[in-house]
């Protein structure tokens, strides 16, 4: 049987002469003779489907070390073997469908972000807000403007992370509008974020959405000092407006870069919800 040089093999596998050297070095297939004056590689015609084997299990997704492994089973054993390969491509599948949604939200959220700042900052205006799907657990604690809640977004980061996603770049605290003359005095009753996917089985109890519709807003950097100011501004205007309604203030802060120097970084709008 004619002998194939390792350039002559590469063209009919349609691979690398690099990729059989490396075939070669880690003994996944080596050449069927060596000639010891130039150490030249030879192949024989039978090795052909031996390479696309391993090409395919390799386009398969499987590692080196797998392939070996596989190699050296048959029937059964080697069909629960793919069938455990199966199960492994689906959840990374899962996986990254989860990453896409992430990146998906991420967009939607430096949109909603570039709409808010497409109103003057401390100013009170109005706009339409879709439907957001938010996970949020009650504050164990008293939590107001004037404290560092970064813990307690650790914690719903952590709860999120078992449950197989992971929050954002968002924070977001709930609480009644009522009047308030310190900061002091406002009490987050709910600690939430915002999420991309309902497949959170686990998690469904705290599964909420921030309902669509219209809303009275005011945005504005982070300030302690300020907080109360605008939020004044937008209780004012809003009790102008319905006299009468009780309402939840949902507190939304975000940054719209990665390059996070501190808190003065987030953009913090309070919205109200318009009857």
């Amino acid at each position: 049987m004619k002998n194939i040089s390792i350039g002559e093999m590469a063209k009919i596998c349609n691979v690398s002469i690099q990729t059989l050297r490396y075939y070669d070095k880690i003994n996944l297939i080596k050449p069927a003779a060596r000639n010891p004056e130039n150490n030249y590689r030879y192949y024989l015609i039978s090795q052909v489907f031996q390479i696309n084997i391993i090409k395919y299990l390799q386009y398969s997704g499987l590692s080196i070390e797998e392939i070996r492994k596989s190699l050296d089973l048959t029937g059964n054993d080697l069909a629960n073997f793919l069938h455990q390969q199966s199960l492994e491509i689906d959840d990374q599948i899962r996986r990254l469908q989860r990453s896409q949604q992430l990146i998906n939200g991420q967009i939607e959220q430096l949109s909603d972000l570039n709409e808010i700042q497409k109103h003057p900052l401390g100013k009170v205006y109005q706009r339409h807000i879709e439907q957001q799907s938010i996970i949020q657990i009650p504050a164990q604690q008293t939590i107001t403007p004037m404290d560092y809640p970064d813990k307690e977004m650790s914690e719903l980061d952590e709860l999120l992370i078992k449950n197989g996603t992971i929050g954002n770049l968002q924070y977001g605290f709930s609480y009644p509008l009522k009047n308030y003359q310190n900061l002091n005095e406002i009490h987050y009753t709910q600690i939430l974020t915002q999420v991309f996917t309902t497949d959170i089985s686990e998690l469904k109890s705290h599964l909420e959405s921030i309902p669509d519709g219209d809303y009275l807003c005011i945005a504005f950097y982070w300030s302690r000092k300020k907080y109360l100011n605008y939020y004044q501004k937008l209780k004012q205007e809003f009790t102008q407006k319905h006299p009468n309604n009780i309402g939840t203030v949902y507190e939304i802060s975000s940054v719209d870069r990665y390059g996070y120097r501190g808190e003065n970084d987030f953009i913090c709008e309070l919205r109200v919800q318009m009857s």
